[in-house]
């Protein structure tokens, strides 16, 4: 069975918002009649996401067993680390297309709002061989809200500290055969508030309002689709998000990490994709067509005061990167019994990168690169009765480098040395124009087993092999004088074990996973003898073992017609077993989540949540050697009261960090200490 985060609060309240979900958009659908063979998927509704002030999918994410979030700060960037690890392992996708960066197949998740969604659909572990290619870990798809009313709709504002504010509104009609939504949606800060607790200490950082901090979202989606009958479907969507971010400094102890002075001068983001499936009966086929393009411009200074540029020869410093691409899904219904599904993708990712010479004031040479991928996968689902269910299946990637420009080709402002510092000169990187390009391949097996033992009771098992190919970035990137590339990095590969399954009673549904996983030529950073004037470069090698295993128990319980509680325990151990001075990062062991709702009646509810993260570490390279600093364990209160006059109008007031407690994800960037906010929503 899938289940649903936030089950508790769904049985109590009204269903998802805005009608249906939209079917197209998602992309883990059992086309069975026997057994959901989704077993291993989570379900996040529009619904929980309100009633939570989950307002990014950051936040939305942070609910969920087995993901931590992750905070690289010195980008200001928020992801998710699933099962321990990055989104480069577990893509994320909007409406099932993809939507990473180019280059380097990051993606910051805290600019993506939730307003516009659905729901959002986490696969971890045994994932569908059909999802494409790097689903090393799983997949995250946001699927956004279709309309089902002729004419419907919501609104909500809000204001938070730091001087905070946001608004969206959304309105959609369905007209039988044809349908139409648009959202709109912004939200911007001064600052985010530091706790009271923090150090006076810190150099880089005075407390109260965090230095640095502001940053400004908007975003308009727009869907329009078509449905002649009850099984076919065509929809064009378009998403433009626009942003503007600073990145708050270092604020650590004193020689323990850079202090940088960045602003994200625009962080643009720009999606065109059409989606249809259509059904024959014994078969389908569904498709989607896209084109995204992401932009971004940095700007790095000198000191605190954000007045006067760096000298460089690109700063500030572009990117203008775009990624087309075209997916297909055919699925032959065999018999009653027999489902078979072919999946075809193909993906270019194109990279273009700039600046203005900070001296002359005139462009600086622009660098461009671009990598094709291609995934072809088989799945075949047998259905011996109609409780247990089969699923084999294959897919095979490959990843071609097109062009690789060499961004210190005839570059004089430094040079590269072997052995030391003073060692002999090496050239090449400085005398060839583009790099050798290279190519990778995967081949990614999974055999998974479902079965039902009763009407309460499901059980699920299977062993999976699946691949990372490197991108652009971890082949060829130089990161700033500090790493020198390697054209021939190769794709990481996981074998991963997986039982699990649930349980439900009469008020309370238990839900528990174990997993194993095996990880070889891991891609781990290790230093080499060369130098860049001074510095010693590090390099992306294929040189980690890992292993992994750990468990994730859920369970969501009715109490009475009151209350409900839902929580969860996540235990994550990993070990690096080529190299155990190498520690793994970001990571936390322990994670517990408990979340409690009360209504008082059919006006008001009361929310309270809890968070408790053990400890996890963060890297930092200097002068040959890494260094690892705690983040210490963390625990972490909200609480949110919402009054509703009639079943469209609420009213909402909350806090976060309710305890105002000092703490980092990320060593040397604190997260926002007690934060208060209210919100006014209206639907429609």
């Amino acid at each position: 069975m899938k289940y649903k985060v936030g089950l508790a609060l769904s049985l109590i309240t009204a269903s998802v918002l805005m009608g249906e979900t939209f079917e197209l958009g998602k992309i883990e659908v059992s086309e069975s009649k026997q057994v959901d063979s989704t077993s291993t998927t989570t379900v996040i509704d529009s619904k929980t996401m309100q009633d939570k002030e989950q307002n990014t999918i950051v936040d939305a994410l942070n609910g969920i067993s087995g993901i931590a979030i992750q905070n690289n700060g010195a980008r200001n960037e928020q992801m998710i680390m699933l099962r321990g690890f990055d989104v480069k392992h577990a893509p994320l996708f909007i409406d099932g297309i993809p939507i990473a960066v180019p280059y380097d197949g990051y993606v910051d998740f805290s600019r993506f709002t939730t307003y516009d969604l659905s729901e959002i659909e986490v696969s971890k572990g045994l994932t569908s061989v059909l999802l494409g290619p790097n689903t090393f870990a799983g997949a995250i798809n946001m699927v956004t809200k279709k309309p089902t009313k002729a004419f419907e709709g919501e609104m909500g504002a809000g204001v938070f500290s730091g001087n905070g504010k946001d608004g969206y509104i959304t309105a959609g009609t369905n007209q039988g055969n044809y349908y139409g939504i648009v959202s709109l949606s912004g939200t911007e800060r001064d600052n985010y508030p530091l706790s009271n607790d923090f150090p006076t200490s810190i150099t880089s950082e005075d407390g109260n309002a965090r230095n640095n901090s502001s940053s400004k979202d908007s975003k308009i989606n727009i869907k329009v689709g078509y449905t002649p009958n009850n099984t076919d479907e065509y929809s064009f969507n378009y998403i433009k998000q626009d942003a503007e971010k600073d990145v708050p400094p270092f604020a650590g102890r004193a020689g323990t990490g850079q202090v940088r002075y960045w602003k994200w001068r625009y962080w643009d983001k720009e999606s065109y994709y059409f989606l249809s499936k259509t059904d024959f009966d014994t078969w389908y086929i569904k498709t989607r067509l896209y084109y995204d393009v992401f932009q971004n411009s940095l700007a790095t200074y000198t000191n605190a005061t954000y007045s006067t540029l760096q000298s460089g020869s690109a700063n500030p410093s572009f990117y203008d990167d775009f990624t087309k691409g075209v997916s297909s899904e055919v699925g032959f219904r065999l018999s009653s019994d027999d489902l078979l599904k072919m999946a075809v993708h193909y993906k270019s990712d194109n990279h273009l990168e700039g600046g203005t010479n900070t001296t002359t004031g005139l462009a600086s040479t622009e660098y461009k690169m671009k990598d094709e991928i291609y995934s072809a996968g088989l799945e075949y689902k047998h259905a011996f009765t109609n409780a247990t269910t089969l699923t084999v299946g294959a897919s095979y990637d490959v990843e071609k480098a097109q062009r690789a420009d060499n961004g210190s080709y005839g570059s004089t402002s430094g040079t590269f040395r072997s052995g030391s510092s003073t060692g002999p000169i090496i050239t090449s990187y400085t005398t060839y124009q583009g790099f050798e390009l290279g190519e990778a391949t995967a081949l990614n097996p999974m055999i998974k087993l479902d079965t039902k033992l009763d009407d309460t009771t499901t059980l699920y098992g299977g062993i999976s092999k699946k691949s990372r190919i490197p991108s652009i970035k971890d082949r060829y990137s130089y990161r700033l004088g500090t790493y020198v590339p390697n054209p021939d990095l190769e794709e990481e590969s996981i074998v991963n074990y997986e039982i699990g399954g649930s349980k439900s009673f009469d008020n309370v549904l238990l839900r528990a996973s174990v997993f194993y996983a095996k990880i070889e030529d891991y891609i781990q950073s290790a230093y080499v003898p060369v130098w860049y004037n001074t510095t010693q470069q590090q390099q992306l090698q294929n040189i980690g073992e890992v292993e992994e295993k750990g468990f994730e128990l859920d369970a969501s319980v009715m109490l009475n017609d009151s209350w409900s509680v839902e929580g969860s325990y996540t235990r994550l151990d990993m070990q690096n077993e080529s190299n155990p001075s190498v520690k793994i990062t970001d990571v936390p062991k322990h994670k517990v989540l408990v979340s409690a709702n009360y209504d008082f009646n059919k006006q008001f509810s009361w929310i309270t949540t809890y968070e408790y993260d053990s400890e996890r570490l963060t890297a930092y390279a200097s002068s040959g050697t890494t260094t690892y600093y705690s983040s210490d364990s963390a625990s972490i209160w909200g609480t949110k009261l919402i009054y509703r006059p009639t079943k469209a109008l609420a009213f909402e007031a909350g806090v976060k960090n309710i305890f105002d407690d000092n703490y980092y994800i990320n060593y040397g960037y604190p997260e926002a200490g007690r934060v208060v906010y209210s919100n006014v929503k209206y639907q429609f």
